[in-house]
């Protein structure tokens, strides 16, 4: 039946992020002009022990404007995190800002190596996974459009940023599931599972942020939104409790579906276990896994704080651990490690429980 197939679960899912992306409309207040240009000639000079750069431009055509030639001058600075370098036959980002009635180079031009990545990516997920490679990748299209359509537009319209994360959680779990494994038992003990790890994960996020407490404002780019005027009354607490579920989620699903798949396997392997004896099964799988998994997401952590904790190691003080960007990162490993966890017998009851029901 058409309501039990893959397609009709597809096509709720975009019709549900197309709904609330209507309920979510912002005003897009952090947009400015951008063009993509390259550079044609490039004169270098030092004023006032500043390097400067007159740089000119040709602005590729779009669907408003021909090619166009410009003069930018581009300061750069002798901080490498902030210089901007510009050279001949390179492209790069090009911003107006209206406020100022100023045109600058913004960024390097990194589109096109970043979308051959993802191309490679996906070219190789097609050719080992096959069909349900394929549906893998539409999963993940379709986790990114919820949390950019979804969730991203929610907390800037003042929607609970937990709740939202939640709800996100949910939906993006139940569409992977289905696409991968289809409507069974299995999938539903797996989205079960997953959903409510990540629901316990948003309530021991929300308690440690607030007893910690931890502002939401560690990092560089919530104190960019913080000092931006358009942006107004968001909930960086809730923000940063998002982040920490949106961030297992992933890890978690796997857990989840690795469970619920191995325990529908035992069961068909002896129907007359009892109970108890499955989930007991279920359980010892599960303590196989969580090991690898829960490393997994500390180290992935951990990876992308190298620079703090490099930074942090010249400094062997008590106070590590009260400086907020370090509370901020490990207590987001341990929070999503809890939820990925408590995902393990969740998933091992709701297993049991739809594979064997009260008669």
């Amino acid at each position: 039946m058409f309501f039990k197939s893959r397609s009709f679960v597809l096509a709720i899912s975009i019709l549900s992020l197309f709904l609330i992306n209507l309920l979510s409309e912002t005003d897009k207040a952090l947009a400015y002009e951008t063009k993509i240009g390259k550079v044609i000639s490039v004169t270098e000079s030092r004023i006032n022990d500043i390097n400067e750069q007159m740089v000119e431009v040709q602005l590729y055509a779009d669907k408003d404007t021909q090619n166009e030639t410009i003069f930018i001058t581009n300061s750069v600075p002798d901080n490498q995190a902030y210089a901007i370098v510009a050279k001949e036959g390179k492209d790069y980002v090009i911003n107006y800002d209206e406020d100022l009635g100023k045109v600058y180079i913004s960024d390097y031009y990194r589109e096109k190596t970043f979308f051959t990545l993802v191309g490679i990516f996906f070219l190789l997920v097609i050719i080992l996974g096959g069909l349900k490679g394929f549906n893998s990748i539409i999963s993940l299209l379709l986790t990114g459009i919820a949390i950019i359509y979804g969730l991203l537009p929610g907390i800037l319209a003042g929607y609970n940023p937990i709740l939202l994360a939640i709800l996100i959680s949910a939906f993006s779990t139940a569409t992977t599931m289905v696409l991968i494994g289809g409507f069974t038992k299995k999938t539903l003990a797996a989205t079960l599972g997953t959903t409510g790890g990540v629901a316990v994960s948003g309530l021991i996020a929300f308690l440690v942020i607030k007893l910690t407490p931890l502002s939401g404002l560690a990092s560089t780019e919530a104190q960019i939104l913080l000092s931006n005027p358009k942006v107004l009354d968001l909930d960086f607490q809730g923000i940063l409790a998002a982040g920490i579920l949106i961030s297992s989620l992933g890890a978690s699903m796997d857990v989840s579906m690795s469970i619920a798949s191995s325990t529908q396997e035992i069961f068909e392997a002896n129907f007359r276990q009892s109970r108890s004896e499955l989930f007991i099964h279920s359980m010892n799988v599960g303590r196989d896994i969580m090991g690898t998994m829960t490393d997994t997401l500390i180290l992935a952590y951990t990876g992308a704080s190298i620079p703090l904790f490099i930074l942090l190691s010249q400094d062997s003080s008590i106070r590590i651990f009260n400086i907020e960007i370090v509370t901020t990162e490990l207590s987001s490993a341990l929070i999503g490690s809890i939820g990925l966890l408590l995902a393990i017998p969740i998933t091992g009851l709701a297993s049991v429980f739809l594979l064997k029901p009260y008669k």
